[in-house]
């Protein structure tokens, strides 16, 4: 039984970034919603309008934050789905040889949380996930997301690596909620650990291997729409602090093991073939640009051809009987 988790930081910590909003000012983070010019604290945006990402003040106690909010619609099944909303920054502190724990802390606020969809805040290298969390507005549990490759078997024997959503609790968590949620990578293992106010929990699961070694170059907040949504859903965070530290100042007790993994995409980048792996029949798949436009490509099973696509980054929307998951994916 999972009782307790504490977690410990002592000695000489590497800041990567501690964002708590209030040296910014309320209203836009940004103008330019393509991505392409900076905003406030070194923030990118995308999709949607300015007015979709705000900085707020939500309570007295937190002061200011960063607030998402999405589009009123849900994925269509095919077709571009302007309904998701992105806030990035780019980072570059290398972590020093005995710092080889990727650590990461902040809140979410959940907000009215009556939508379909996420929140999630993720940290990425140049091209691939390596490691984060989320919160899911119509189920209002947490899960984590990690960097995992399938072992290899008779069918693949060369699988590729992908970022993979993971369960990692029971737990739900109210509307209107501020949550504290963190998480660390470990760069010499690949291993992950999550916290949560239900708990700590790492994952442990036969068929995948971890990612050693990845250095995160940029973090995103990331506002997703699932099947199903009517409503425009507003979500926050604050109090943000990413860091290096290493394994003899970081404690985590009464940790639970997880193993369960959920949609994941892969070679991410790719410069041909995409390769979607769920337990779930794929019934049809979209992929839009980063200004929200709709892209040609084809789907033969569980394989998407993007030959055709430019270089850049793009969405590509999955719809299975569970309902529709958003993923990113860099083309080479």
């Amino acid at each position: 039984m999972l009782t307790s988790a504490t977690m410990m930081m002592f000695g000489q910590a590497q800041s990567i970034a501690n964002d708590n909003y209030n040296s910014l000012t309320a209203g836009n983070v940004g103008t330019d919603v393509t991505g392409a010019t900076v905003g406030q604290g070194g923030y990118y945006i995308g999709n949607g309008t300015p007015a979709d990402f705000q900085i707020v003040v939500i309570d007295a106690a937190h002061g200011n934050s960063l607030r998402l909010t999405s589009g009123n619609g849900a994925p269509p099944a095919t077709g571009t789905n302007t309904n998701n909303r992105f806030a990035f920054k780019n980072i570059s502190t290398t972590a020093t040889a005995s710092n080889n724990i990727l650590s990461g802390a902040l809140e979410f606020y959940t907000g009215p949380a009556t939508g379909a969809g996420k929140i999630q805040f993720a940290l990425y290298d140049a091209t691939n996930g390596i490691v984060g969390i989320n919160y899911d507005y119509a189920t209002k549990k947490i899960s984590g997301m990690g960097r995992l490759t399938p072992v290899p078997t008779a069918t693949v024997p060369s699988p590729t690596a992908a970022f993979y959503n993971i369960g990692i609790g029971t737990s739900t968590f109210a509307a209107n909620t501020w949550v504290s949620v963190s998480f660390t990578y470990n760069k010499t293992t690949g291993a992950y650990t999550w916290t949560t106010p239900e708990g700590a929990f790492s994952f442990s699961n036969a068929a995948y291997t971890f990612t050693t070694g990845m250095t995160p170059t940029e973090f995103d907040v990331v506002s997703l729409t699932l099947a199903g949504n009517t409503i425009a859903n507003q979500a926050a965070v604050d109090n943000v602090n990413l860091q290096y530290t290493n394994a003899a100042t970081l404690g985590i007790k009464d940790v639970k093991t997880v193993g369960n993994v959920g949609i994941a995409i892969s070679p991410n980048p790719t410069s041909d073939i995409l390769n979607i792996k769920t337990d779930s029949k794929i019934n049809a798949i979209s992929v839009i640009d980063f200004t929200g436009r709709k892209v040609n490509v084809k789907l033969d099973g569980d394989k998407v051809d993007v030959r055709s696509l430019p270089a850049g980054t793009y969405l590509i929307n999955i719809e299975t009987k569970d309902g529709i998951s958003t993923e990113k994916f860099i083309k080479k």
